[in-house]
């Protein structure tokens, strides 16, 4: 009535099979910036990502927004399936993507 323990077993701590948690670094409150801080980007205007004013527009908040504004041609072919009951929200959410690119 002995217990057999398997000692190579790749789920073992000694076999590497367990992994300890990934450890985090405290983050401190004088290591976050405070908004008193100086700009981290004196060269890049304060209205930069916005629609309107000096710097570059919201293009650069998505440097992909090109490539999703063409996939609107495709919406035609997808939106019928949102309404079913088996389509994955993911593919709900890249339709509202598209539509608000």
């Amino acid at each position: 009535m002995g217990m057999d323990y398997d000692m190579g077993s790749p789920a073992t701590p000694a076999a590497g099979g367990v992994k300890a948690p990934a450890r985090q670094l405290p983050v401190y409150p004088e290591d976050t910036p405070m908004l008193l801080d100086p700009t981290q980007r004196p060269d890049e205007p304060i209205s930069a990502g916005l629609p309107s004013g000096p710097g570059p527009g919201p293009e650069v908040l998505d440097p992909r927004i090109d490539e999703t504004r063409a996939l609107r041609k495709f919406l035609p072919l997808i939106e019928p399936f949102l309404n079913r009951m088996d389509t994955p929200e993911s593919v709900v959410a890249l339709v509202k993507y598209i539509k608000g690119a």
